[in-house]
């Protein structure tokens, strides 16, 4: 006798209304995230303030209050799109609404990825970001630059 396979194949069954498709990829549902954010504010007096820090578990559509250091502070919140931007397969768009600037819109910023961790291709070449990341600049008053950087720390998809 032959040996019995059995193998994984997608199943769909068509109706009037639309189809249903058991096993295909369904869009995946993500929980929370993690952010590492960096202030660096050094335009005010000697020494300024650089700081980093990780933040706590931010849920889908909520707010966390986060301190970076002694060098801002505010509520982060972000929006999850799927299929995300620029051929990517997620995308987190984030708002920091920073106690330092005052009189411009909040920083804000895109972190495109594919869903895994980055793995180094190189030991003995400089490597790009491992984590999906951005960097923006703002102003308060017009002349006095806060530099951001966001780092997507970790994530949980349902």
């Amino acid at each position: 006798m032959f040996p019995l396979r059995i193998y994984a194949t997608i199943f769909c069954v068509c109706t009037f209304g639309g189809g249903i498709c058991l096993g295909a990829d369904k869009p995946a549902k993500l929980q929370f995230v993690r952010f590492l954010v960096t202030v660096n504010d050094t335009w005010a007096d000697p020494p300024g303030c650089i700081a980093t820090i990780a933040t706590p578990v931010v849920p889908v559509n909520k707010s966390e209050n986060i301190m970076v250091g002694s060098c801002d502070h505010g509520p982060i919140e972000y929006t999850f799109l799927s299929p995300g931007m620029n051929n990517n397969k997620y995308t987190v768009s984030l708002t920091f609404h920073s106690s330092v600037i005052e009189d411009a819109s909040p920083p804000t910023c895109d972190l495109s990825w594919n869903g895994t961790y980055l793995v180094p291709k190189s030991p003995v070449k400089e490597n790009p970001d491992l984590l999906p990341s951005c960097f923006v600049q703002d102003s308060r008053e017009g002349y006095h630059m806060t530099s951001y950087w966001f780092h997507l720390l970790d994530w949980d998809f349902e």
